[in-house]
């Protein structure tokens, strides 16, 4: 297989993939009304890019998001998220965490939050695991109908080292979700 048919073929399997969350959400949407406002709801997904390299030996790059939204009509304390990914020794999250980071909210709302690690330990997490422990600097809770993002985070690929998959999975825990809830997708990308 030529490697224009190559690409055409990832693309399509990005596009399936974006097709199958976007029908996901759109049946959310359509939920009857009771159900969608009773009680303690929350969806979770990520949106990336994947950006490839112009010339080969150069490394593609994925720039995402990680969006919380609360479907509910209570609000949901103390947030943070996990994401793990595989192979934890080739994948290394490039993110702006820290109390001083500060965002314009008229530019995108959905960046506004400042994320940090949730503790020393989740920093060796890591190295161990392949998990990214965050939590929000400031957002102690999401209220009922918006959204808290983790924003503009990187993570570089290999490209041209023979066959190889990169997977991020998204989990995101409050008080009210001790046990956490799954991301709607995932970030997979076959080379």
């Amino acid at each position: 297989m030529s490697s224009v048919a190559e690409m055409e073929s990832k693309i399509q399997a990005i596009e399936k993939e974006l097709h199958l969350v976007k029908q996901t959400l759109k049946e959310m949407k359509n939920l009857p009304q009771q159900n969608k406002h009773d009680g303690i709801q929350a969806i979770c997904y990520f949106t990336y890019s994947l950006l490839l390299p112009k010339a080969k030996g150069h490394k593609g790059t994925v720039a995402a998001n990680f969006i919380i939204r609360n479907m509910g009509s209570n609000p949901l304390d103390h947030p943070f998220i996990c994401l793990r990914v595989t192979p934890k020794e080739r994948i290394a999250l490039s993110a702006k965490l820290g109390e001083g980071i500060q965002y314009d909210q008229r530019i995108n709302p959905l960046v506004m939050e400042s994320w940090n690690y949730m503790s020393e330990q989740a920093e060796q997490m890591v190295e161990e695991k392949g998990e990214f422990w965050l939590k929000p600097t400031r957002a102690s809770r999401i209220e009922p109908g918006q959204s808290l993002s983790f924003s503009n985070f990187q993570f570089q690929l290999e490209m041209g080292e023979g066959p190889m998959t990169y997977k991020m999975e998204g989990f995101f825990f409050c008080q009210q979700f001790p046990q956490g809830v799954r991301a709607l997708n995932h970030i997979i990308i076959h080379l």
